[in-house]
């Protein structure tokens, strides 16, 4: 008995941590920030500073996918996404969103730190992996953070641009948002990272199941900031294709994943 008691006391003081740290998570502040081209300065990778024309020869094409995914945004996701922000607790959806992180991510992250000779961060993955699967009760409680165990987030367009595909154009996917062609190609190399398919797979409903949850965690994770963004941008295509181009080479060469708040308020 006097376990299951020290059991309950830790498993309710680590609920309660997750809480305190994730309590201002969906709070976004923005002033002024209309975002345009020419604040985004990618002359290190691309070559110019003032026109991104050039890695977006598609852009009529692009915008007309832009469009349907932003109906199908404000139509669908957004809404879906909303209710489920209000009527999920912070701390429950943080540990729902953990424990997807931990069972879908851990093959991707691994096999692409092998892949760029990062190997202290194929530990840090594997390591973090075993502990939330563990003490983290499935991976509901990131206990691997807390130990210093950081997350290395690495996918297979990561992998492509350490090995040297730097410049890529930019592509609007339909249900899927922006890319890039490196991306894309990545995309394709991450499906076979997938825990799904390496056990064996689900049937289809299964994985339209697991589409749509992860959808929703992903996001979860910008509402407010998109929303900000798409208010005070003079034109929020150009805005989220500048923001995502230059998150992309930030997150290749940092080895951290970035957010769209890192480029607004500069």
């Amino acid at each position: 008995m006097s376990r299951i008691k020290t059991f309950l006391f830790i498993l309710i003081f680590l609920f309660y941590s997750e809480k305190t740290l994730y309590a201002d998570h969906h709070k976004v502040q923005v002033d002024d920030a209309i975002v345009v081209e020419s604040d985004f300065d990618l002359e290190k990778t691309y070559g110019t500073s003032s026109d991104l024309k050039d890695i977006d020869p598609m852009e009529g094409i692009n915008r007309k996918v832009w469009d349907f995914n932003l109906g199908l945004d404000k139509a669908l996701v957004r809404p879906v996404t909303q209710g489920y922000v209000d009527v999920i607790p912070d701390p429950l959806r943080r540990g729902l969103g953990n424990a997807i992180d931990n069972f879908f991510t851990t093959p991707q992250y691994f096999i692409n730190n092998v892949l760029q000779g990062k190997f202290v961060g194929a530990y840090n993955t594997l390591a973090r992996f075993v502990v939330n699967s563990t003490f983290g009760l499935g991976g509901f409680i990131d206990i691997g953070d807390k130990m210093g165990l950081q997350e290395r987030p690495e996918n297979f367009g990561d992998t492509l641009g350490v090995w040297g595909w730097k410049k890529s154009n930019y592509v609007q996917i339909p249900f899927k948002g922006p890319q890039t062609t490196r991306d894309v190609v990545g995309f394709v190399g991450d499906i076979f990272t997938d825990p799904l398919i390496l056990i064996g797979g689900l049937p289809l409903w299964g994985n339209l199941v697991k589409s749509a949850g992860t959808a929703v965690d992903d996001r979860q994770e910008t509402l407010g900031v998109l929303q900000e963004i798409e208010n005070t941008s003079l034109d929020f295509y150009s805005s989220i294709r500048s923001m995502y181009v230059q998150k992309r080479i930030d997150e290749i060469e940092s080895d951290e994943l970035s957010t769209y708040q890192n480029y607004i308020n500069d």
